[in-house]
């Protein structure tokens, strides 16, 4: 059997499980639960795993399945995969039972002549329902609750599916937002595939970075906009787990990094949308992002600041007394950050722009000169796009040498969006003419971002200050104060030099 599943997982704590299976809206059990016993085979290199598939026997109803996973993509929390499944004899896998599928061909590529022995299992109980929330509309409600196994390793599963079987993607995140007014749940953007090959070592946990370049030259600017938000979405929920669970700090950084592309993203191509359509969702990006902002900036200086002065002044006690109030700074902004991306508020955004996506509105929400702008091929939008941005930057830019930490704020702004512009078009371009701008748009962007942290480390320091103890601390003050002017004046004096290599680019667009 050949199936394209096309759903969206929600993560929830064990209460609100139980909760939420008593909720009208999800429906009732079509029977008692199942109990289902799934074991993921690979080789001992993982090749499967590092192929982009996955093969896994399942018991079901008495007998064994044997399933293939692969293909499809994942946009804004929506997992889009194609399962091609077979009956199996027994609780190992038949290759011989591989079709001429992209995956199951995919498969037999990577597995080869090699063994594949048993990875993990994933051992849970499932409670199914059928709903159906508008007319053409029906969704599959699975309640899944039990445990990933890899040796001695054990990982808690607690989430809902919701599986679209008929009707428009929109309607999964409709019905999740749905949920998501009754009780607390949070997008799960990792599959059970994915937390079992964590679990058995195959992959670390780590801080994502996201891709800009996923515009393609056949696309349309509706595609292409659809295509560079899921981007930014995707990238943000990859980081969200780490941020929640106050992990590396470069969770943070990431998922900051994902919603100034997602704002730069949505100005792009705003020109060709009604404004109260995009800039509601600006605002509440903006908020989004605003919330992470102290994490970041204490992350920032502690590692940019303050850890080289004390390597410089090793054993001052005043400088130790700063690190340890910084400390306790930082810590208190990583756990706002921590509830601001665990928010409902926060989950509601992240449903609501998956869903808007889906349903693409925009097509429909201007005149009919709109709508041939959306459909015309990307590239007219995207030369109009990038000659505003430089232009801008080149404004802002003026006398450069002269200009005061505002001026050099406003500049750091008009320079990233023209940065995210050139990364979201350049795909559309040679990529020969491209390069030397984005090399020097990146060297200026990391020089304006560091001189904005040096502008704002004054008041980072008199927040340390005042809360740090003992006689010298006034004295440790002084010293990173006078260091982070140091830094400001240094980096200052390479400004110019840089924006003199960003205003020289030849604009690849023309």
């Amino acid at each position: 059997m050949r199936d394209q599943e096309t759903e969206l997982k929600l993560a929830v704590t064990p209460r609100t499980f139980a909760r939420l299976a008593q909720e009208p809206l999800l429906g009732e059990p079509r029977g008692p639960a199942r109990k289902l016993v799934a074991v993921y085979f690979d080789t001992a290199r993982r090749a499967l795993w590092r192929g982009g598939v996955s093969l896994r026997l399942r018991r079901e109803h008495g007998r064994w399945v044997q399933t293939v996973k692969g293909g499809g993509a994942l946009q804004a929390g929506l997992h889009r995969r194609l399962e091609i499944s077979h009956r199996a004899a027994r609780a190992a896998p038949d290759l011989a039972r591989l079709g001429a599928s992209e995956p199951e061909r995919k498969l037999a590529r990577a597995a080869g002549s090699a063994a594949l022995a048993p990875v993990f299992r994933v051992e849970i109980e499932r409670d199914t329902r059928i709903v159906s929330p508008a007319p053409g509309v029906v969704i599959e409600v699975s309640f899944d609750r039990g445990a990933i196994v890899a040796g001695a390793a054990r990982a808690p599963v607690c989430e809902i599916e919701l599986e679209l079987k008929r009707g428009p993607e929109a309607s999964l995140f409709e019905l999740a937002l749905a949920v998501l007014a009754r009780a607390p749940v949070r997008i799960e953007q990792r599959s059970k595939a994915e937390r079992g090959y964590a679990l058995a070592g195959a992959m670390r946990p780590a801080p994502v970075r996201g891709r800009l370049g996923v515009i393609r030259r056949e696309m349309s600017a509706s595609e292409a906009f659809r295509a560079v938000c899921s981007a930014c979405l995707n990238h943000l929920q990859a980081n969200q787990l780490g941020v929640i669970r106050g992990e590396d700090p470069e969770y943070v950084h990431q998922a900051r990094v994902a919603m100034r592309r997602l704002r730069s993203a949505l100005d792009a191509f705003a020109p060709l949308a009604p404004e109260d359509m995009i800039a509601p969702r600006v605002r509440a990006v903006r908020h989004a992002t605003r919330a992470l902002g102290p994490a970041r900036d204490w992350d920032v200086f502690a590692a940019q600041t303050l850890a080289p002065v004390l390597h410089q002044f090793p054993g001052h006690r005043g400088l130790a007394a700063l690190e340890r109030a910084c400390e306790r700074m930082r810590a208190h902004a990583s756990r706002s950050a921590r509830r601001a991306l665990g928010a409902r508020r926060h989950q509601a955004l992240l449903l609501e722009l998956g869903g808007w996506l889906a349903a693409a509105p925009w097509l429909a929400a201007g005149p009919p000169a709109a709508e041939l702008a959306w459909r015309a091929p990307v590239r007219e939008h995207a030369v109009a796009a990038l000659e505003r941005y430089h232009r801008r930057a080149l404004k802002r830019g003026h006398g450069i040498g002269a200009a005061g930490n505002a001026r050099l704020h406003r500049l750091r702004i008009a320079v990233k969006k023209l940065r995210y512009a050139a990364g979201f078009f350049g795909p559309l371009f040679a990529r020969a003419r491209v390069q030397p701008m984005l090399e020097a748009l990146n060297r200026l962007q990391d020089l304006l971002g560091a001189i904005n942290d040096c502008a704002s480390a004054p008041a980072l320091i008199d927040a340390a200050a005042a809360t740090a103890r003992g006689p010298l601390r006034l004295q440790a003050r002084t010293i990173v104060s006078h260091w982070s002017a140091a830094m400001l004046a240094e980096r200052r004096r390479a400004l110019k030099p840089a924006w003199k290599a960003f205003r020289n680019c030849e604009r690849f667009w023309r």
